[in-house]
């Protein structure tokens, strides 16, 4: 059953986190997807890593017209990771999430989120699914479908898409906040989350995770280095040595160097070996 923003007694802030780099093109689809979700007690906390394309002055009209519901932050930062902490850390809500600033929610999934929190009380983390869509909005592929299992998000793929996972914030309590330390992280989060709390799935659609020419995702040698950092992680956790996390690593290595020779073909490639999500 939905929740009413009228007559709800649970109404938790829920703080959005984003982080940006001259990421101007898609950045007001992602603003108004917040903005315009049935559940209406959220911001919007930007953090800007010093972007030069008009990302600024597209914040500073949020942040002016939705006080208090749009707000950033701007300097350097050393990664994406370091600008989710520092993101976490502004963040005045009790449940965070955190989305890309090429990324969308669904109108109805912070509501989704609040009130499968609102039934499971003792639930500190939820996941719901993920429309992977290309730069026309075209969906390509849908992930964060079935229930997280330790051991095979481990040695084989993590089911949990990060534009569709929020926590309460006892999570960051407990757990800290992401590794700075390397790039991507996410996946080291989540692990190290589900080693304290059970990580709940619904079965809700909540957000649109975008790939482009422009985006991390999408760019030149993001396979590899993908595929060796969550090997590596997984390593750094138990996994084993030859699990298919490696094995996907070794195919994506050698994607890379025949990419010349794939051509066009690259992005089926790109997709059969299971990158960037698994």
């Amino acid at each position: 059953m939905a929740i009413s923003d009228a007559n709800m007694e649970f109404r938790p802030l829920v703080s959005v986190i984003t982080s940006v780099l001259n990421g101007r093109k898609y950045l007001e689809a992602c603003i108004e997807s917040v903005l315009s979700q049935s559940y209406s007690c959220v911001e919007h906390v930007f953090v800007d890593g010093g972007s030069t394309d008009g990302t600024l002055d597209t914040l500073a009209k949020y942040n002016s017209n939705h006080p208090g519901r749009v707000r950033f932050m701007t300097g350097n930062d050393n990664s994406a990771e370091d600008a989710w902490g520092k993101g976490i850390c502004a963040a005045r809500g009790e449940i965070l999430g955190w989305l890309g600033a090429d990324d969308t929610y669904y109108p109805d999934a912070i509501e989704a989120v609040v009130d499968f929190f609102r039934r499971n009380p003792g639930a500190a983390f939820v996941f719901g699914g993920c429309d992977i869509v290309g730069a026309d909005d075209r969906i390509l592929e849908r992930t964060g479908h079935k229930d997280f299992d330790f051991a095979e998000a481990l040695n084989d793929t993590c089911c949990v898409p990060t534009p569709s996972a929020f926590f309460k914030r006892e999570v960051v309590e407990k757990v800290g906040l992401p590794d700075t330390s390397f790039t991507p992280s996410d996946f080291d989060y989540w692990i190290r989350i589900a080693k304290i709390f059970h990580l709940h799935r619904t079965e809700k659609v909540l957000s649109r995770f975008r790939v482009h020419p422009g985006s991390i995702s999408g760019s030149k040698g993001t396979g590899p280095k993908y595929s060796y950092v969550t090997y590596k992680t997984s390593r750094r956790h138990g996994g084993r040595m030859f699990s298919r996390r490696f094995r996907r690593y070794i195919r994506c290595e050698v994607a890379e160097f025949l990419r010349p020779v794939f051509g066009p073909f690259y992005p089926w490639i790109k997709r059969l070996i299971h990158w960037p999500w698994k």
